[in-house]
C-alpha cells in the first residue's frame, strides 16, 4: 500500500508540473530547472508527500478503530474507509499542485501579483 501512495504522488507531480509549465509564462521548458523539477521533484514528492498520504490513511484507520467507530471488518466499514482514502488522495492532489506551483515560482523567481 505504501508504494501505491508514492507512485500516485509521483504521477500527480508529473501531471501537475506539465500543466504548470504550460500555464506559467516564465517557466522555460529548455532550462536546467526542468530536469531538476521533474526528476528530483518526482522522487521527493513520492517520498515525502506519498509518505504523508500513507501515514494519513494509516492514522485515520487506527483512530477509527481506537475510537470504536469501526469495530468489525464489515462491508460498511470497508466502504467508509475507502471513501476516506479517496478524500485523502484528493487532498494529496491539491497539496502536490500547491507545492509544485510554489516550486516553479521559486525556481524561476516569478513574482506574485499584488
Amino acid at each position: 500500500m505504501k508504494s501505491s501512495h508514492g507512485t500516485f504522488a509521483a504521477v500527480v507531480w508529473i501531471v501537475a508540473g506539465a500543466l504548470l509549465y504550460n500555464t506559467e509564462p516564465e517557466a522555460r521548458l529548455f532550462s536546467w530547472q526542468t530536469p531538476v523539477f521533474f526528476v528530483l521533484g518526482m522522487f521527493v514528492a513520492a517520498a515525502v508527500l506519498g509518505g504523508l498520504s500513507y501515514m494519513g490513511v494509516r492514522g485515520l484507520t487506527y483512530a477509527l478503530v481506537s475510537a470504536r467507530i469501526v469495530t468489525a471488518p464489515t462491508r460498511r466499514a470497508a466502504i467508509g474507509l475507502t471513501v476516506a482514502g479517496y478524500l485523502i488522495f484528493a487532498a494529496q492532489i491539491a497539496l502536490i499542485y500547491v507545492v509544485a506551483k510554489w516550486t516553479i515560482r521559486a525556481m524561476f523567481q516569478i513574482a506574485e501579483p499584488l
